[in-house]
């Protein structure tokens, strides 16, 4: 195996424990949908890795949180997943090409990556509550305007906080893999 490929796949275990060790951190609100890590870790595992090795570690994250209490309110992905949160877990998955997509463009100063990766991750966190508030209004059966209400605007602005600290760690931490681990992101 190349050196690449070994700091690939470390990196990858390195992102699926920091999206694992950012799920239990849980702050609840009133009402069904908690403030959570999850979508840090999502944004910076695809700011930060290749689309490939983003990919595989949020994959790897969800086979995991099959089992384990990973999710909200320490559920498993077999209860979580179906469930009225369930869309936002599930869109992890789609957020990693959006944001990557972003990433793929140059940016000629380190001011542009930052602003193109946080116009990725705003775009992702958008595809998110798209996801999740669709799946919540059908399993509750409420109106997909009361689901907005209740599942997106208390977290904008800490979402688009966590988006700019994303974007901005994570492009710091690709350009340091890029030259301390010498691997292209």
């Amino acid at each position: 195996m190349s050196h690449e490929k070994l700091v690939r796949l470390i990196l990858c275990a390195i992102f699926a424990a920091v999206l694992c060790i950012c799920s239990p951190i849980v702050i609840p609100l009133a009402g069904p949908v908690p403030f959570a890590m999850q979508i840090f870790g999502v944004m910076l595992c695809a700011v930060t890795l290749s689309w490939g090795s983003a990919q595989v570690s949020v994959l790897v994250y969800l086979l995991i949180g099959l089992f384990l209490p990973l999710f909200s309110g320490g559920n498993t992905g077999i209860t979580a997943i179906p469930g009225p949160t369930g869309g936002y877990i599930w869109s992890y998955l789609l957020m990693v090409p959006v944001i990557r997509g972003f990433r793929a463009i140059p940016g000629k100063t380190r001011w542009l990556e930052y602003a193109l990766a946080l116009c990725g991750c705003v775009l992702a966190i958008a595809l998110c509550y798209a996801c999740g508030t669709v799946q919540f209004s059908l399993i509750t059966g409420r109106s997909f305007r009361e689901s907005l209400g209740v599942c997106v605007v208390p977290f904008i602005g800490f979402d688009l906080l966590k988006a700019l600290a994303a974007s901005v760690l994570g492009v710091e931490l690709a350009h340091i893999s890029k030259k301390v681990l010498k691997i292209e992101n």
